[in-house]
């Protein structure tokens, strides 16, 4: 069991004015069997009134409109969060054993992971996915600014390299066309930085979280914002707007461990 303290920032600016702003956030971390939000902090600019409820796949959302004229757009979270892996997840949605649009497979990649798990019967979920992300781990090279937020797992297998969102697109790809229940996910990590994203997978009653960007099993040092099919399901800001403008995004995560 770990206690983690967390920031997280984020700032639009925009070359110009916008008005009517339409946003949903998933900013504040998720509540659940092995992760307990004990306090927390949301600060958004501009004020406006904003209403939290949570989405179908129980990740927290919060929702607002601006109308006034504005060219600064951002929050802030802060709080901690009590992490206990020993708690079981039990429940899962049969949804997370078909693939999406995301996540489809192409034969290049079932070639992979044929090989991959080429001796694997007799093996439980988790260590057939473990070879599938050591496996990813060792053929794909972390890059950033050749894929985008709608690039999908064949596009960047294709490519051979992209960043933590192609990692779990491709690992969830995999799981899927190898009968193993999976799904995306995305969060914290301890130190300073970015959002991050990994995928989850179903073995023998629990969900294990896998972090092919880094061939790590996920422990009590990551803080998760949400799960779903695919990174759409999660993503931490969505909206629309008035105003035909260029926008400047600054993100900063800061997670640290409490003694």
């Amino acid at each position: 069991m770990k206690r983690l303290k967390f920031e997280y920032r984020t700032d639009a600016i925009f070359d110009g004015s916008v008005t009517d702003h339409g946003f949903c956030l998933r900013c504040i971390p998720r509540e659940d069997e092995r992760q307990h939000l004990e306090w927390y902090t949301l600060d958004i600019y501009p004020e406006t009134n904003i209403r939290i409820a949570p989405d179908v796949w129980k990740n927290t959302t919060t929702m607002g409109f601006i109308v006034k004229p504005h060219r600064e757009f951002g929050f802030c979270v802060r709080g901690e969060v009590l992490v206990d892996l020993s708690r079981p997840r039990k429940l899962w949605n049969p949804i997370f054993k078909y693939p999406t649009e995301y996540t489809q497979t192409t034969p290049e990649m079932e070639q992979m992971v044929n090989r991959l798990l080429k001796d694997s019967t007799g093996e439980n979920a988790l260590s057939r996915a473990l070879r599938l992300m050591n496996g990813l781990y060792a053929g794909f090279e972390y890059r950033q600014h050749v894929t985008g937020i709608w690039t999908t797992a064949p596009e960047a297998f294709k490519l051979g390299c992209g960043v933590c969102q192609d990692y779990a697109h491709i690992l969830t790809a995999m799981c899927v066309y190898a009968g193993i229940p999976a799904r995306y996910a995305s969060g914290f990590m301890l130190g300073e930085g970015y959002t991050h994203a990994w995928a989850e997978i179903y073995s023998e009653g629990s969900w294990y979280g896998l972090d092919p960007t880094n061939n790590l099993m996920v422990d009590e040092t990551y803080i998760k914002l949400a799960h779903g099919r695919h990174a759409a399901d999660c993503s931490v800001v969505r909206g629309a707007f008035r105003g035909v403008v260029s926008e400047i995004q600054k993100i900063n995560v800061y997670v640290e461990e409490l003694k």
